[in-house]
């Protein structure tokens, strides 16, 4: 009775997933050949980089913002504390470049429980300028990477403008594993959902101008919410503005964590996820084929019809990935590599699986519950 019933919801799920991979890698190409922002649009720019202690390839990730080729901009860095270890990295590129505008705001007000959120609050505070970018601290950009972002802020109908990221520097198990996730998995689910109309921003970038962000509320409506980079992409287009997707994919620096680490830093990833679209969570499991199509193979006694959907599923799998990886992200990676894509497959299908169940999440030494629209709360009594 179970049999019958999963022999064809499995097969189901394996050619959904299959079609999702020929979208998603259309979606892709349609993507990395649109024409470029011309970068012809240069307003004084206000840079605000939230830091939260050191990571690997802290200062080059810094200096590379230092350094961009853009007429006039100022460059804030925030932390919370006067002890954070990344301080002297800072004063470090002031010295450098005093010719810059570099300023450190360091200060512990708390408005929110989302202690990035206060820190930009607080940066903002000292913001010359009336556009302002945002993005994470492990991000290392080109020198163009300002005039790529902001030009498209020409057209007063953009309110703010996004991009895509990458993963840099896969060094061991772990990290080439979120290396797979991050290039071949999420990035290709995230042109799809633009295309059927998601549009969202991503923390990587967020430039918008001073009179949106205050028109959605500012940084103070944004700081009980865990993911502050979906929340103002939907107020922004709820403001009705549009969000524009850069063709600039922002690299982002990984760090040298444990499997642990990173299994812990999906699964919150996937949390956020379900609880600001608890539907689109659901659905996602029709993009996962294998480990159902390693199922129906089982269950169907490795019939020549479940070994052809195996194989079929595996080729657009691994078509998807090596055109994204290789031809597109210009990323080179052996057979060992695309072995482990498999295996990517299989802990973010368990992941998903956990993350059905899970309402609590651990974030910079902090416990909190979320609630529907991906909001922290400490009580869990409304938890998702």
């Amino acid at each position: 009775m179970i049999v019958s019933f999963l022999k064809p919801l499995t097969a189901l799920i394996v050619m959904t997933s299959s079609l999702y991979y020929i979208l998603s890698l259309l979606c892709t190409i349609s993507f990395f050949r649109k024409r470029p922002d011309l970068g012809d649009y240069l307003p004084p720019v206000t840079v605000l980089k939230p830091l939260n202690g050191t990571e690997s390839g802290i200062y080059e990730n810094l200096l590379s913002h230092v350094t961009q080729d853009y007429p006039r901009y100022q460059i804030i860095f925030g932390v919370n504390n006067l002890e954070d270890p990344v301080i002297p990295v800072v004063k470090r590129l002031q010295g450098e470049f005093p010719e810059k505008d570099i300023q450190l705001v360091a200060s512990g007000k708390i408005i929110g429980y989302n202690l990035k959120v206060c820190n930009l609050n607080n940066m903002y505070e000292q913001a010359k300028y009336d556009v302002v970018v945002m993005n994470d601290s492990d991000t290392r950009v080109e020198p163009d990477y300002l005039k790529r972002v902001i030009s498209p802020l020409k057209d007063p109908k953009v309110g703010a403008t996004t991009c895509l990221y990458k993963a840099n520097g896969a060094f061991s198990f772990p990290s080439t594993l979120e290396s797979l996730f991050t290039n071949v998995d999420y990035m290709p689910s995230a042109l799809v959902a633009r295309m059927l109309g998601f549009n969202f921003c991503f923390g990587s970038t967020i430039a918008i101008r001073k009179k949106v962000l205050e028109e959605i509320g500012g940084f103070p409506s944004l700081a009980d919410y865990l993911a502050e980079d979906y929340i103002i992409g939907e107020r922004v287009i709820k403001a009705g503005y549009q969000v524009h997707l850069s063709d600039y994919v922002v690299p982002n620096i990984l760090q040298n964590w444990g499997l642990v680490d990173y299994t812990k830093h999906i699964l919150r990833w996937v949390s956020t996820i379900k609880s600001c679209r608890p539907k689109g969570y659901f659905f996602r499991i029709f993009t996962m084929g294998t480990p159902f199509s390693i199922i129906y193979l089982v269950i169907s006694g490795f019939s020549n019809f479940a070994l052809a959907l195996f194989l079929f599923h595996l080729f657009t799998r691994y078509l998807t990935a090596l055109v994204v990886k290789v031809k597109y992200l210009k990323e080179k990676g052996g057979v060992g590599y695309f072995c482990l894509l498999p295996i990517t497959d299989l802990i973010i299908f368990f992941i998903w699986c956990w993350g059905l169940f899970k309402n609590k999440i651990t974030w910079r030494g902090n416990t909190f519950y979320l609630v529907r629209g991906g909001k922290l709360v400490k009580d869990g009594s409304d938890s998702l």
